[in-house]
């Protein structure tokens, strides 16, 4: 009798997103583009803290 073999199951692929917003260049554009960046990454399952 041979001990059975466990196979292992390839990892899931990551899930690639995409976001694109253009802003103006001006100073308020650098906290709008902040503040959307940590809601998407909130959004799309990450914790803020980047765990």
């Amino acid at each position: 009798m041979t001990a059975a073999k466990e196979i292992p199951t390839p990892a899931p692929e990551p899930v690639l997103r995409e976001d694109q917003v253009d802003y103006t260049p001006t100073a308020r554009s650098v906290a709008l583009s902040r503040h959307r960046a940590a809601l998407l990454v909130l959004q799309w399952g990450q914790s803020a803290d980047g765990r």
